[in-house]
């Protein structure tokens, strides 16, 4: 969770819902979105993930995406106040929560 920590948005919480709002509105605009988190997983630029099996990246990059949407969604929501960055925290401590209550044995199905 260290990462979050360096985590700064540059862009006032208010620019960020309007952007959003856009989006939403927009098809097109909602799959560019959808391809740019999908690059920002890319496992050639996480030096952490190196050495790790090709699975176990994969599902690291796709929940470090689904953190990063979750969170900010909630960030611009309507009346939120804490930090992206403790909201990203909060997230992951929710998924970590959940996938150790549901974590499968390795090698079963």
């Amino acid at each position: 969770m260290a990462w979050v920590a360096t985590l700064s948005v540059p862009v006032p919480r208010v620019h960020s819902r309007a952007r959003q709002t856009v989006i939403e509105q927009n098809r097109a605009l909602q799959e560019r979105e959808a391809h740019k988190h999908r690059a920002g997983g890319d496992d050639r630029r996480c030096p952490a993930r190196a050495g790790r099996r090709r699975s176990d990246r994969h599902v690291g990059r796709e929940s470090g995406v689904t953190v990063f949407a979750v969170a900010f969604a909630q960030w611009i929501g309507k009346g939120e106040k804490r930090r992206l960055a403790d909201l990203c925290t909060d997230v992951l401590r929710d998924l970590q929560a959940l996938t150790a209550r549901t974590r499968p044995s390795r090698g079963r199905r």
